[in-house]
């Protein structure tokens, strides 16, 4: 059950020593292939992460193709120019129940990413309707809640085939904002809330 992997591995951990999760995104699909594949021979609990680029999470692709054709390095893994079957094709004898991987990509317009990840067999990813709008994006707060709300949905109907996706709110990254402690746990409570109403059954909040 691809899409239930981390929700599954991180409940199979509690009470064990903590999980690592690197952070990493490369542009190159046979760099960001190499770099799951060294996490995942760590010696400890590990969870992988494919983190996004910023022309992506901006929905610029028109900016993705233009470097990719280029040969112009991009700051992360352009999920949605590489398509299914490519994205496939780097989880490969990789992402398994023993070791989930997880999107992250700090979009305020999440649909194609969302779709992207589905497609490939990833339930997890991170974010929130506030977290990943403030402090990334121009776009106003009501046009993201809707963006989210519309790209959870999809991921939240996996439910519906026996799996169980997962959303960490990343109302933390606030902090970048110099926001109070208050409310960086405010907007991580008002994102599961969200993702709950929506229909969501595995959140973490961080």
């Amino acid at each position: 059950m691809p899409y239930s992997y981390f929700h599954d591995y991180v409940q199979s951990k509690k009470g064990e020593e903590i999980i690592v999760q690197p952070r990493m995104g490369f542009g190159q699909h046979d760099l960001m292939r190499k770099g799951l594949e060294a996490v995942k021979g760590l010696s400890f609990n590990r969870i992988g992460t494919i983190t996004l680029d910023s022309y992506t999470r901006t929905r610029n692709f028109h900016k993705v193709s233009q470097a990719m054709e280029s040969g112009h390095e991009l700051n992360g893994y352009p999920i949605v120019f590489y398509g299914k079957e490519k994205n496939r094709t780097l989880l490969e004898h990789i992402y398994e129940r023993n070791f989930p991987v997880q999107v992250r990509h700090g979009s305020a317009l999440p649909y194609e990413i969302f779709d992207a990840l589905i497609a490939a067999g990833i339930g997890a990813t991170e974010g929130g309707a506030v977290s990943y709008c403030l402090p990334y994006s121009r776009v106003p707060l009501r046009q993201s809640f809707e963006a989210w709300a519309r790209s959870v949905e999809t991921l939240a109907k996996l439910n519906d085939a026996g799996y169980t996706p997962h959303i960490e709110s990343f109302g933390g990254c606030m902090m970048g904002q110099l926001c109070p402690p208050s409310m960086l746990v405010a907007i991580t409570l008002i994102e599961g809330m969200h993702f709950t109403s929506i229909g969501m059954k595995s959140i973490s909040l961080s």
